[in-house]
């Protein structure tokens, strides 16, 4: 799920901002999903008895679900580790980072139904995208991640996937009003057994405002040693009313997000360069290459070597 033939570009800390952005599409996944046409792709995939890592930690801009139909698996969705069987399926929202690794080994397989948003919605300022695809995007409404067999809705929404996977992932444009009518249906399902996220309010938002220098500050110098007290003097705020207000906006501390942040970016001199690890692990951030392995084993689930073999 790595290929790609799309340059990737490494930007290093302090050039300007308008590079910046370009550092996020190091850990995007370049499998295409879809077409302009039809923005939906079936992805049909088996890895065979002794397999270990099914797929490492990445993301795409696209929403997925994915069903498993043989073998089970350890799926990671930002934070969250979810055990699926056969038969299960998980729904993975856009831009979450998420990695997979077999349970013992055995041979494991699924599909994946991947699409954007704009297969749902031609107007992202119609009254239907503001009720019923925004809210989900944004994590206002939030969508049970793992449903099964177990239940009328959830079996309603596994068969029409089923519908779904056995199409030829070559021809979907032929079969578009099928696939509109399903995935709408399943869409109203979702959203009909959904919740409303109470820790996304409006406070939130005007918090990440407040916050947003303090995350243009580590985009820029998370190679350099960074001390919450730089941090908080950039809003200015005294550090423990940083760190709460940080906490409750980014759901983690602000050195748990800087940690991330750097071995994420780190990835990308993984594999796009010949640099040593010790070196890949000091231009991000890291003076000890004991740490820098301990994190990175923590947050992408493998070894730094790991990383680089299975994706150089």
């Amino acid at each position: 799920m790595h290929n790609t033939t799309e340059e990737k570009v490494f930007v290093y800390p302090n050039k300007e901002k308008a590079k910046r952005r370009e550092k996020e599409k190091n850990f995007e996944e370049k499998v295409s999903h879809g077409t302009a046409e039809i923005p939906i792709a079936l992805h049909k995939l088996t890895y065979p008895e002794g397999t270990d890592m099914i797929f490492y930690l990445h993301w795409h801009r696209e929403m997925e679900l994915l069903v498993v139909t043989e073998g089970s698996m350890e799926l990671q969705v930002e934070e969250i580790v979810y055990r699926l069987k056969k038969g299960d399926c998980i729904f993975i929202n856009s831009n979450m980072y998420h990695s997979a690794k077999s349970i013992g080994k055995v041979q494991c397989s699924f599909y994946a139904v991947v699409f954007s948003d704009e297969f749902l919605q031609t107007d992202v300022h119609s009254h239907y995208s503001k009720h019923y695809i925004r809210p989900v995007l944004k994590g206002k409404r939030i969508f049970t991640p793992v449903i099964q067999e177990d239940g009328d809705w959830q079996s309603k929404i596994l068969g029409m996937l089923e519908e779904i996977h056995v199409l030829d992932h070559r021809l979907l444009l032929e079969h578009e009003l099928m696939l509109k009518t399903r995935m709408y249906a399943i869409w109203e399902l979702y959203f009909e057994h959904g919740k409303e996220n109470d820790a996304i309010n409006d406070d939130n938002s005007i918090n990440l405002e407040r916050i947003r220098p303090v995350l243009e500050y580590i985009e820029d110098n998370y190679a350099y040693e960074i001390s919450l007290s730089d941090l908080a003097a950039l809003i200015p705020m005294s550090e423990g009313q940083f760190c709460r207000v940080f906490r409750r906006t980014m759901s983690r501390t602000p050195m748990q997000y800087i940690m991330r942040y750097r071995i994420l970016q780190s990835c990308h001199l993984l594999t796009e360069t010949n640099e040593k690890i010790a070196e890949v692990a000091n231009q991000s951030g890291f003076n000890n290459i004991s740490y820098y392995n301990k994190v990175f084993l923590s947050i992408v689930g493998c070894t730094p070597k790991q990383y680089r073999n299975a994706n150089f």
